[in-house]
């Protein structure tokens, strides 16, 4: 990745490729990609886009689709394709809301708990790989500093969604 060099006026403005939101795209983007490798190496029977979804429901259990699409960050046409397969495959199973009957609910099957296991393992070389050389304490700051700026941005986003409503 090329490295900006600072503008030769001192009036421009400059880029810091080190900036908090490019290293966290930056580091997502890459551990992302480990984890599909090691998603590869344990030989798992779906996507790594499955898997992501299959461990997010693990994650936050039954859940609306569109509500899962939203916290995913996909479109619900991908999210759907994504469902669709595991259905096929036996991973989880839909239903209708109670609340609301046009809403699908989904939910992991029993199946899905030997996959989640595999899928925990790539997840787990995955996150040895991106902690290499750092001792336990750095990795717990980091750990503690990045749910910080998390519950910031969620806050920010709640926010956000209650002022459009008004």
């Amino acid at each position: 990745m090329p490295v900006l060099s600072p503008p030769s006026s001192p009036e421009k403005k400059v880029i810091d490729p080190d900036s908090l939101g490019f290293l966290i795209g930056d580091m997502s983007r890459l551990m992302r990609g480990t984890f599909e490798r090691e998603i590869e190496k344990v030989r798992v029977p779906v996507t790594t886009s499955e898997a992501r979804v299959l461990v997010h429901m693990a994650r936050c259990g039954a859940t609306r689709q569109n509500v899962l699409a939203e916290n995913l960050g996909l479109a619900p046409m991908s999210v759907t394709g994504y469902l669709d397969n595991l259905e096929r495959s036996g991973f989880i199973a839909r239903a209708a809301d109670p609340a609301d009957r046009r809403a699908k609910i989904v939910t992991l099957t029993d199946a899905a708990q030997d996959l989640l296991e595999r899928i925990a393992i790539a997840g787990q070389q995955a996150r040895a790989q991106a902690t290499a050389g750092l001792t336990a304490e750095q990795v717990a700051t980091f750990k503690s500093v990045a749910i910080a700026i998390r519950k910031n941005l969620e806050t920010e986003r709640a926010a956000a969604r209650t002022e459009s409503a008004s």
